[in-house]
């Protein structure tokens, strides 16, 4: 659903409606600024300084101020909603979508969507190694269903390997974020789809094994792992691939923000389609 629209100015300067700036102070506190505390509709420093806080990812001057259809509402709108009601942030020397951004707030992406355990993706597909000799280092599938469902194609900026309907998948996303946000889908690049491993720091599966998940990158640049920051363009684009329904790997225990998998949903959708 789209983010409710404000009426008037916001921040240092601003109109300061009370329902506008409680407005504002939502999506900001969504967007992991708590340190306004609550949404209280009173527009004092806190909220002025979270505002300048927030457009330090995009501006090089921060004002502290929101403006109805403006710059920074455009960014904090569709950054919290995916909205495609909102135009696409602009782009240029006031646009920076490699700054690092604090991870999103609980509760505000990924919603409804769960991540795939071991297990459910085991029982799901089989194990990509029929040996089950998973280790750090990436290994070619022996799984002979898994291997006849495999596909490298062209999705939007890059190309890449994976299990056939999560690259169909991949491809309305692609399409989605050029049409969206046409300056990330310039940036975008991976650093790979397929790739039979233990996830990073565990002997657990990676995902990637299935060729259900893809890390990104911007500008040929992976996002910090575990560092409780992500880089602003993947917040633009997390939206659109939870709306298609790919969990976004910033809201890991350990913060993965260059990550993207099929949700469970996705994964029994599309075991159902394997030959």
């Amino acid at each position: 659903m789209p983010a409710q629209e404000i009426s008037a100015s916001v921040g240092q300067g601003g109109v300061n409606r009370a329902d506008d700036v409680t407005i504002v102070q939502t999506l900001l506190i969504a967007r992991g600024f708590p340190g306004i505390g609550s949404a209280d509709g009173v527009c004092g420093a806190k909220t002025i300084t979270a505002i300048k806080d927030y457009q330090a990812g995009f501006l090089r001057q921060p004002d502290g101020k929101v403006d109805p259809g403006g710059n920074t509402w455009r960014h904090l709108s569709a950054a919290f909603t995916g909205s495609t009601d909102q135009p696409p942030p602009a782009t240029g020397a006031g646009s920076d979508i490699m700054k690092p951004m604090p991870r999103p707030a609980p509760g505000t992406v990924n919603l409804g969507l769960t991540s795939p355990s071991n297990s459910f993706m085991l029982a799901k597909l089989g194990s990509p190694l029929v040996n089950g000799n998973y280790t750090p280092q990436c290994q070619t599938p022996t799984h002979p269903k898994l291997r006849r469902n495999l596909v490298t194609d062209t999705v939007g900026p890059f190309r890449v390997t994976g299990l056939v309907p999560a690259v169909l998948s991949l491809k309305a996303v692609m399409a989605d974020i050029a049409r969206e946000q046409p300056a990330v889908y310039k940036a975008l690049g991976t650093a790979g789809m397929l790739c039979c491993r233990q996830a990073r720091g565990s002997t657990s599966i990676s995902n990637h094994s299935f060729g259900t998940a893809i890390d990104l990158t911007l500008n040929g640049v992976l996002d910090a792992y575990g560092d409780d920051k992500v880089q602003f363009g993947l917040t633009l684009i997390a939206p659109i691939f939870n709306r298609h329904g790919w969990y976004w790997g910033a809201a890991f225990r350990k913060e993965d923000g260059m990550h993207f998998e099929g949700s469970e949903a996705k994964i029994s959708e599309w075991a159902a389609q394997l030959k």
